[in-house]
């Protein structure tokens, strides 16, 4: 059971992955920090093409492991969004973790449905049946799609003419969100079972145009109990480089991509 929430949630961190502090002139209405950054969230389905940058921290202390499992990923990628259904991507990426300390470098592209990796020179591809193929098929801006039944706390403050939100979510609401947004994974549902977030914290900065330029995610949860017990953190971090741009792939030849299932 352990492996497989932890599988999860790497492919989870996948998906999502995909500090910013403000001013001291906070709003004193929840209510209206939550109704102007609906109009943020508006803003945000308009998004066309984007480019990014993203940062990844993952850690995990299972009961009875003397160590802590540290992952961490870091990479720059760009979007283009056809339709909910039509994604296209390419995101070139860096993942440290136990037994790679050194950096494991490599290249995802996905377009058609199908999700194509290059990885320590081995190149293989998955349709959108797969489960990590799943998780990718997601566009950058439903990391915002938050309800305020999921909120437990909102404020809202300027920093220049930037305006900080600082959103706790609330924890037993969390895994709706995770499963509205990442929901598409298979097998999320009883995975998600197991698991218990203790906090979830958003940061989201936007500019004077009402677009989002960063989103931070600080986020601590649990599973299970006894042997299989496990407690998990994470930090993701993402910016945003460029919105509607008109962004161009150069995809590669995709023929000598070798068919991978998992």
């Amino acid at each position: 059971m352990r492996r497989k929430i932890l599988c999860v949630l790497l492919v989870i961190m996948t998906a999502l992955a995909v500090a910013a502090c403000g001013g001291d002139n906070s709003q004193d209405s929840s209510q209206n920090a939550f109704e102007a950054f609906t109009e943020v969230q508006k803003n945000m389905e308009d998004v066309r093409d984007a480019e990014f940058k993203m940062a990844m921290d993952m850690t995990t202390d299972a009961a009875g492991e003397d160590d802590e499992v540290t992952m961490k990923m870091s990479g720059t990628g760009k979007e283009i969004l056809k339709s909910k259904s039509d994604i296209e991507m390419e995101m070139n990426y860096t993942m440290t973790m136990p037994g790679l300390e050194s950096g494991l470098k490599g290249t995802m592209y996905m377009q058609d449905q199908i999700v194509y990796m290059d990885m320590m020179g081995q190149k293989f591809k998955m349709d959108a049946s797969n489960e990590i193929a799943a998780a990718m098929n997601m566009d950058t801006s439903q990391l915002l799609d938050i309800s305020e039944d999921m909120i437990s706390d909102i404020t809202m403050s300027e920093d220049g003419s930037d305006t900080v939100y600082n959103i706790k979510m609330d924890g037993n609401k969390a895994l709706d969100y995770l499963e509205k947004n990442a929901g598409n994974v298979q097998g999320m549902a009883g995975a998600t079972e197991a698991l218990k977030f203790n906090k979830m914290d958003v940061v989201v900065v936007a500019g004077e145009d009402g677009m989002v330029k960063t989103i931070d995610m600080d986020c601590a949860m649990s599973s299970g109990s006894g042997e299989e017990a496990m407690d998990v953190t994470y930090q993701i971090s993402m910016e945003y480089l460029g919105i509607n741009t008109d962004l161009k792939i150069d995809f590669p030849d995709f023929s000598d991509y070798q068919e991978l299932t998992v």
